[in-house]
C-alpha cells in the first residue's frame, strides 16, 4: 500500500510540473577561478580548480525564454603567490633607491641568501565552500542554444588557508572577521541543449563582494609577534587597499531528470 501510495504521488507531482512547464534537475560542473579587485595585481592572485555540484528549477514562460534557479556546493580554491609579491615590492622599493635588487641578491651571503629564498618561495592557498544560490534569465535565440545572465548568492559555510613555506604545509580556519558570511555577483553564460533531458553550459561568475579581506590577511601575515596573532583592524599598516574578489569559469553539465 505504501508503495502505491508513493507511485501516485510521483505520478501527480510529475503531472503539475508538466502542466506547468517546470523542469527540475541536477547539476556538476568543474571551476576555475582567481580573486579581482583594487591592487589584486600587486598581491601575486593565482588561479585554483573547484567544483560546483546542485539542484536546478526552470520554469519556461516561451520556447524563446526562461527562469532557472538553482541551489548547489560551491568549492573555490585561490593560490597566493606570498614569496613573489614580497619579493617583487622590494624590488621596486629597491630600485627607487637606485639599487639592483640581482645584484644586491647576488652579493648576499650564503645564509642569509637561504633565508631569502625561504620568504621568497613561501605561498598559500585559500579553500573556500559556499551554498551556491543563482537565478537566471535564459533566452533560446535559436533552437537548442541558449544565454544565461542573471545574479549569484554565495553564503559561506567554510574558508581556510594552507600556508607552504620551507617544504611545510599548515593549514587553519580564516578568521571570522577576515572573511564575508555572503558573496553577491553577477553570473552570465551560454549552452547547448544536447537533448530535452542533456544541457551543455559555460558560465563565468563575477562576484562584487570581497570574500577575504586581504588587508587585515597581509596586516596578520606580516605581523612579527608570532605568539600574538592579534592586530587593530583598524591600523591598515599603511598597506593599500586590496581586493578580493570571485571570479570563476564554470564548465558543466545539467540532467533534466523531471
Amino acid at each position: 500500500m505504501f508503495k502505491k501510495l508513493i507511485m501516485a504521488a510521483l505520478v501527480v507531482t510529475s503531472a503539475v510540473f508538466a502542466q506547468n512547464n517546470i523542469k527540475v534537475g541536477a547539476h556538476a560542473a568543474g571551476t576555475f577561478g582567481t580573486a579581482w579587485g583594487d591592487n589584486t595585481d600587486m598581491l601575486e592572485i593565482g588561479w585554483g580548480a573547484g567544483f560546483n555540484v546542485g539542484a536546478d528549477a526552470k520554469f519556461v514562460i516561451n520556447p524563446q525564454f526562461s527562469l532557472v534557479g538553482g541551489i548547489g556546493v560551491d568549492y573555490r580554491r585561490i593560490f597566493w603567490d606570498v614569496g613573489g609579491m614580497m619579493k617583487n615590492l622590494m624590488t621596486k622599493m629597491m630600485g627607487m633607491s637606485g639599487v639592483d635588487f640581482d645584484t644586491y641578491y647576488r652579493s648576499l651571503p650564503a645564509k642569509q641568501k637561504m633565508a631569502a629564498d625561504a620568504v621568497f618561495g613561501s605561498e598559500m592557498t585559500f579553500s573556500l565552500l559556499y551554498i551556491d544560490i543563482p537565478v537566471v534569465a535564459r533566452i533560446n535565440p535559436v533552437p537548442n542554444f541558449f544565454i544565461d545572465a542573471g545574479i549569484d548568492l554565495g553564503i559561506n559555510v567554510s574558508a581556510s588557508v594552507t600556508t607552504k613555506a620551507i617544504g611545510v604545509e599548515n593549514t587553519e580556519d580564516v578568521d571570522s572577521d577576515m572573511k564575508s558570511t555572503v558573496d553577491f555577483g553577477f553570473v552570465v553564460g551560454l549552452g547547448y541543449s544536447v537533448t530535452d533531458k542533456i544541457d551543455i553550459n559555460f558560465r563565468t561568475a563575477i562576484g562584487l563582494t570581497d570574500m577575504v579581506d586581504m588587508q587585515k590577511a597581509f596586516n596578520k601575515a606580516s605581523s612579527d609577534d608570532e605568539e600574538d596573532s592579534s592586530y587593530d583592524e583598524d591600523d591598515d599598516g599603511g598597506t593599500p587597499s586590496f581586493g578580493f574578489k570571485n571570479l570563476r569559469f564554470q564548465l558543466g553539465v545539467t540532467f533534466w531528470f523531471m
